[in-house]
């Protein structure tokens, strides 16, 4: 699925995804042109103004992505994906507990 948002939840998406997370975001070149008069259903909101997203990994099962404004370094939208944590490695064959993904 290209150019299309899977869910019209703005604030909050519960579920598993059977697929690759794409996040595109940027502010670079953010004032070379003004935006379409149509707005696409999949944008959520435009802006012009530089920014950049931070990643932070707490732990195997959560990855917080914050957007920030290089103007003043605020978080101006974040979101977090968060997984079931399997520790595939940690176990020899046929020696490893049913939770885990290895066979």
């Amino acid at each position: 699925m290209q150019n299309q948002c899977v869910n019209s939840e703005k604030s909050h998406y519960s579920g598993t995804v059977k697929g690759t997370i794409h996040v595109v975001v940027g502010g670079g070149g953010s004032h070379l042109s003004k935006f379409s008069d149509i707005t696409p259903f999949w944008s959520i909101y435009r802006d012009y103004d530089w920014g950049f997203v931070k990643l932070t990994a707490f732990d195997h099962s959560s990855l917080l992505f914050e957007y920030k404004r290089s103007r003043d370094g605020n978080v101006y939208d974040s979101f977090t994906i968060s997984r079931d944590y399997k520790d595939v490695l940690a176990c020899v064959h046929d020696g490893c507990e049913a939770t885990t993904l290895a066979h």
